[in-house]
């Protein structure tokens, strides 16, 4: 019998508390290549907190998060740095572009910034924006709310990471470039072997992952089939 994969991202026992609050308690989770998951919750529920946390830049109080089979508590901030730079894409609500370059340069700037040539930057940027959609201007600041966010996306997928997260992706969307962008992200771990973890206050959008989850009482639970409606 052949030796499944290590998952991309593996996370036990996790604890972190703010103040006197304990945001999560012994909370679990983990993710396969290939695999997707939403985290439903309105603000304040900790969800973009538990990004962070996979991220690096807050300490856990107790617990492991292991990316690609590497504990990030052990890591220097100069090895974490590189570690999300292989491993992990990151899209959030307002796609944080810089305005004023183009989208190819956009794109291609996240490869550079990992150690990339920069011709080949510059090539992938422009293959990953054409099978994604986004014509050619100026400045990203020409475009539509959909396709900056497509922008953001390729701009994830440029160094080919492991694990995709994604924070309120379709936040700043109207209802049809929300389900455009949507319906493109949730495509992305079986076309390019990713995993991808979305956290979302929107059912119709946490409902296309093959995993629903809510926190509720500081850890991960499969949410109520009333919750992953549309």
């Amino acid at each position: 019998m052949s030796k499944l994969p290590n998952p991309v991202l593996a996370i036990s026992g996790l604890s972190y508390s703010i103040g006197n609050r304990a945001l999560f308690d012994g909370l679990e989770l983990t993710l396969s290549q290939g695999e997707s998951a939403s985290i439903l919750g309105p603000s304040g529920s900790g969800k973009s907190t538990l990004l962070s946390l996979i991220l690096g830049l807050f300490p856990m109080d107790s617990g492991v998060v292991r990316l690609d089979d590497e504990s990030i508590a052990d890591m220097s901030i100069s090895a974490l740095a590189r570690l999300r730079a292989r491993a992990i894409g990151m899209v959030f609500q307002f796609g944080e572009l810089l305005p004023e370059l183009s989208p190819q340069d956009n794109v291609a700037l996240a490869a550079m910034l990992a150690g990339g040539d920069a011709a080949e930057a510059q090539s992938r940027a422009s293959d990953l924006l054409k099978r994604l959609g986004v014509p050619d201007s100026p400045t990203v600041e020409t475009l539509s709310g959909g396709e900056r966010q497509r922008v953001a996306v390729a701009r994830a997928l440029i160094n080919k990471p492991l694990l995709l997260l994604a924070d309120e992706p379709t936040g700043a969307l109207d209802e049809e470039n929300r389900d455009k962008v949507a319906d493109l992200l949730f495509s992305l771990p079986s076309e390019q072997g990713c995993a991808l973890l979305v956290v979302t206050h929107d059912r119709s959008v946490a409902s296309r992952a093959d995993r629903v989850l809510t926190i509720a009482q500081g850890s991960l639970q499969v949410a109520a089939e009333s919750e992953q409606g549309q």
